[in-house]
């Protein structure tokens, strides 16, 4: 007999907010891929149909750790002001066109060239000295080409970690310039609001 058993999971949030993201992740152990194309190409079609936008997104953008996949090496960005780090969480979905894709448990240690300056809290019972895992704030544009995920130290600062949705872009020449123009725009931003920060600070 040819026919197999075959079956997957999905997995979906348990809330459904139109500010954020809603994610649907598709789980199998025995299934034949061509098969599990089918559903997801199934999902497409029937998003489409009600409109709304379904982005495909790696599975390391809910991991701990942000630096797994070789081939798509985040940017790092400190921010050592709070006040600029406020700024800068409102302007992602105000004037950037972020949306927010929730809280998701981050690993300081793989930060370790940027510690500095940062009071990421220690786990005392480790003898390696490590920090605790962050929440972290994290975002996905709307156009589904960049992430960005905040996080935030005990004194507000932060480390701004921003990579690409290559699993979305796939070589698509103007997605990957849409996603080169947002990170321009967010790296000028953040630029100037440190600036901004630097004067207000050392007015008399």
């Amino acid at each position: 007999n040819s026919d197999k058993y075959e079956w997957c999971e999905i997995v979906i949030d348990s809330n459904c907010d139109t500010r954020r993201t809603f994610r649907i992740t598709i789980q199998w152990l025995v299934a034949i891929g061509s098969k599990i194309d089918q559903q997801a190409q199934l999902l497409h079609r029937r998003c489409a149909q009600y409109g709304l936008n379904l982005i495909r997104v790696p599975n390391y953008s809910s991991l701990r750790l942000c630096f797994m996949n070789p081939y798509a090496v985040p940017i790092t960005i400190p921010v050592s002001d709070k006040s600029c780090v406020n700024s800068l969480e409102g302007a992602l979905t105000n004037d950037f066109g972020f949306v927010y894709d929730g809280i998701h448990m981050a690993d300081p240690n793989e930060l370790v060239d940027c510690l500095d300056g940062f009071d990421f809290i220690v786990n005392r019972w480790s003898m390696k000295k490590r920090k605790k895992f962050v929440p972290a704030k994290q975002y996905l544009h709307r156009t589904g080409t960049l992430f960005i995920r905040l996080l935030r130290d005990a004194q507000g600062k932060a480390i701004v970690i921003i990579y690409l949705n290559n699993l979305h872009i796939a070589g698509d020449a103007q997605l990957l310039e849409c996603a080169r123009t947002i990170f321009n725009d967010v790296e000028h931003y953040i630029s100037e609001e440190s600036k901004k920060s630097k004067a207000d600070a050392e007015v008399p």
